[in-house]
């Protein structure tokens, strides 16, 4: 089956972390394994307490903050500065994905039983329409064209039977509405009774839904009716996925751990991030195989063909790959203690790795494309903007404050 064309071409109109975990304390020299000429320079920072998920629309950055949303303007990107702030009213709680689409945020509460909804037309005052109860924890998000996209895991007879992506209509955000789903178990009963599956992340593009099922690897479904979500392929399994019964270190450890996957604009490409937590996380004290990104050509989702796979960085850290951001030649990518990097992905086959950021008091939870910039959200101390070319190899004036000791796994 080809990969269906841009929604907007074919109407030819002309137009967890795994949950919770924050990173790891880890000694290291900044720019181990760099060499200076393919080291991302520190341009700028903003001190955002609480840190986590960021995403960009146009000059502004939105960034979830555990217990709200913070908003930073870099319009003046050598001094960007936190603008507007929110904090989530009851039942939020434990807020670590953040999405935005016009004028309308989304945060995902991790311990709370849904999302928040906020008007952000005001970036000085963001202002909290409601709350949306699901019922459940909501790890990720993701929001576009009226619709928001959640991650909902219910145990049932198995760790994540009940696995699934909820579409929620929230083009009348002062009334939402549940009106779709996806469920693992409807197309592949024995991933959703394996032990290791849950729906982690989620990405929309042209009517296309991109869901990471951990173990069970990556489900793709059309979403042009958001109200009953179609199968349209699955790829990237771990050979035990269909194993049943939850078993925490298969759940740490590679092969799986589909954490985070985006696709190229174009479609053609997705690309599928892996987190794992080797040594010190599991009873295997040799195993030190963190988790890459693998590139999968999809544009004949009868056959999907990994490519490629990126290698974190090569320091003493714990450096497995945490979220990223695609362009049509560039990944932008974090690795929590191993640092932010950069690489031309113009040839997907061969990836080539063109700069990097690392610092002693450094752990990022993600990294996003931004203009000629790459912005870094550094867990629980703000926002970093690096440049290739442009500023300085210095560490950020704040200090991250949340670096863990242990993932979790709720």
């Amino acid at each position: 089956m080809r990969r269906p064309q841009r929604r907007d071409l074919l109407k030819t109109t002309g137009v967890l972390g795994l949950t919770g975990i924050t990173g790891i304390g880890s000694a290291r020299s900044a720019d181990s394994g760099q060499k200076p000429s393919d080291t991302l320079r520190l341009f700028s920072d903003v001190a955002v307490d609480r840190t986590r998920e960021v995403v960009t629309q146009g000059p502004y950055a939105y960034v979830a903050t555990v217990d709200g949303l913070g908003i930073v303007d870099w319009r003046n990107p050598s001094r960007p500065e936190l603008v507007g702030s929110m904090t989530a009213a009851d039942p939020a709680g434990g807020i670590l994905d953040a999405k935005v689409d016009g004028d309308l945020a989304s945060l995902a509460s991790n311990g709370g039983p849904g999302i928040t909804l906020v008007d952000v037309s005001d970036r000085t005052d963001p202002v909290e329409i409601g709350f949306v109860d699901i019922g459940h924890h909501i790890h990720n998000s993701f929001l576009q064209d009226g619709y928001a996209y959640l991650t909902v895991n219910e145990s049932g007879d198995a760790a994540f039977s009940e696995a699934r992506t909820t579409i929620v209509d929230v083009r009348d955000p002062s009334n939402p509405e549940v009106v779709g789903e996806y469920r693992l178990k409807d197309d592949f009963p024995k991933f959703a009774m394996g032990g290791v599956n849950p729906c982690h992340d989620i990405y929309v593009l042209d009517d296309l839904l991109y869901q990471a099922f951990w173990d069970a690897g990556i489900v793709v479904a059309d979403v042009s009716d958001p109200t009953d979500p179609q199968l349209l392929a699955q790829f990237g399994e771990a050979p035990t996925a269909d194993d049943p019964g939850f078993d925490i270190e298969e759940y740490l450890t590679l092969p799986g751990n589909a954490h985070y996957v985006q696709p190229s604009p174009d479609g053609d490409l997705v690309y599928v991030g892996a987190e794992s937590f080797p040594e010190d996380f599991v009873e295997e004290p040799d195993n030190d195989d963190y988790g890459g990104i693998k590139i999968f050509d999809v544009s004949d989702y009868d056959d999907p063909r990994e490519l490629a796979r990126v290698d974190p960085p090569n320091v003493d850290a714990f450096r497995t790959s945490h979220n990223f951001d695609v362009t049509s030649n560039r990944l932008h990518a974090s690795w929590y203690d191993g640092g932010v990097t950069v690489h031309d992905v113009t040839d997907p086959a061969n990836p080539e790795r063109l700069a990097g950021y690392a610092t002693e008091t450094t752990s990022f939870w993600a990294a996003v494309a931004a203009q000629d910039f790459t912005v870094g959200s550094d867990i629980g101390g703000g926002l970093v903007f690096l440049h290739r070319d442009r500023g300085r190899r210095d560490a950020p004036g704040f200090e991250g404050t949340s670096r863990p000791d242990s993932p979790d796994v709720r």
